[in-house]
């Protein structure tokens, strides 16, 4: 299967054209102002925690917590806020001598500061997030399963890796300018933020494959490397952005040593969408990449390109697709892969997603004559109160490439986010 060089008219005539949807109200005020990135970045991950959700409970018990942090706003120009996830899988099978089930967390700490801010929109504002990721009572991290189930690219539980020690994964300088229409940030970012950033490319929707959440055929550095990242309007419909980050950084290690190595993942972008208000649900975007070889590590240099289109029909259906190509080197986990699926929102916060996703594996990272990874995943999520959502999910891995003695693997878990 190959996915090369697809049109773009593709895309373009998948969708219905939607007016922009109204933003939810908040619980202490907080905006997403100059998010340069997706909803990984810190103004999109605070802005999402304070919504003013619908939830099967009401729970009064934190709404003078929310005040106080409205006030601490008003008065400083200071937001911030807690996220604690917890995520239990269970696979049907896995490798000789390996677990088939695992249980991680991931817990972060993150904030800006907005130290100025003009009435056109531009400011200047510092950004941070604490975080660490693990596993816990003595389980494998859900980021270890796929490896013990043979699953190679199509990773069910990537994002929740084991041994990421408390770390200041993100402290940066973001600059707003071009009445709050372009922006740059530069510091100690998270790459997957901002890389190929999409609605989807999130810990907090309804998908856990990696097929949905990052792009397989797209390259990865540490969580919290150095780098600069810059992206704008240049009219009132297209974007364009430039990215680069040192390509040895290492997740959970607060170290700039590897900066110095001088082996950086860069990435350019132009995207589309039909309003400004309207660019982080209905959008198009074309992302090309390149990552030096990393000598030390022994990892070759790479280079590829990934489309992402999202379009929010109503208050009800959220489609995308995904396509990626690459030549296979710097260490990414696919040389092609696609992805589509469906958000459908239904009353009380909760939400149902339904995708399917393919991916060739990449022989340099993985070894020659693997089998295509296709996978089946569905989930429904309960907004239990307005800080506390449940999410149960189901997949199924086709042809797991590094376990052929299976044709599939059943996978089931339950996600907990907790947010304050």
């Amino acid at each position: 299967m190959k996915l090369r060089l697809l049109p773009f008219a593709i895309l373009l005539c998948s969708f219905q054209f939607a007016m922009a949807q109204e933003a939810p109200a908040t619980r202490s005020g907080f905006t997403d102002e100059m998010a340069l990135g997706g909803p990984e970045s810190v103004s999109s991950q605070l802005k999402r925690g304070d919504e003013l959700r619908d939830s099967l409970y009401e729970w009064p018990l934190f709404d003078g917590y929310f005040d106080w942090k409205r006030q601490v706003n008003e008065d400083y120009g200071v937001s911030f806020g807690l996220y604690y996830y917890f995520l239990f899988q269970q696979a049907s099978d896995s490798l000789p001598g390996q677990d088939d089930n695992a249980f991680g967390n991931i817990f972060r700490f993150l904030g800006n500061w907005t130290v100025w801010k003009n009435d056109n929109g531009n400011l200047g504002r510092i950004d941070w997030r604490f975080e660490s990721r693990s596993n816990m009572f003595d389980f494998q991290a859900p980021g270890s399963l796929g490896g013990a189930t043979g699953v190679a690219a199509l990773a069910p539980g990537f994002a929740y890796s084991e041994s990421f020690d408390i770390d200041l994964a993100v402290i940066n300088w973001t600059q707003g300018f071009a009445n709050g229409r372009a922006g740059y940030a530069a510091g100690r970012l998270a790459f997957d933020a901002y890389l190929d950033a999409f609605p989807f490319q999130t810990f907090s929707r309804g998908f856990l494959n990696r097929s949905f959440i990052l792009n397989p055929t797209l390259p990865t550095t540490g969580i919290g490397a150095l780098g600069a990242v810059v992206k704008g309007m240049v009219t009132d419909n297209f974007w364009l952005g430039a990215q680069i980050y040192d390509a040895n950084a290492a997740s959970g290690e607060f170290d700039f040593d590897t900066f110095q190595e001088g082996e950086f993942l860069k990435a350019v972008e132009v995207g589309w969408t039909p309003s400004f208000a309207q660019r982080k649900t209905n959008l198009v975007q074309f992302t090309y990449w390149d990552k030096d070889e990393r000598t030390d590590a022994g990892v070759t240099d790479g280079s590829g390109w990934a489309v992402s289109a999202a379009w929010k029909l109503d208050d009800t259906y959220f489609p995308f697709v995904r396509f990626g190509d690459s030549d296979g080197g710097g260490g990414v986990a696919a040389e092609q892969s696609f992805s589509a699926g469906v958000e459908i929102s239904r009353p009380k916060g909760e939400a149902w997603t339904i995708g399917a996703g393919w991916a060739k594996p990449s022989e340099e990272t993985f070894g020659p004559g693997l089998d295509d990874e296709t996978v089946l995943e569905t989930s429904y999520k309960f907004q239990v109160t307005k800080e506390l959502s449940l999410l149960a999910d189901g997949q199924i891995i086709f042809n797991p490439a590094n376990n052929p003695g299976e044709s599939s693997i059943w996978l089931v878990g339950v996600r907990a986010i907790f947010t304050l």
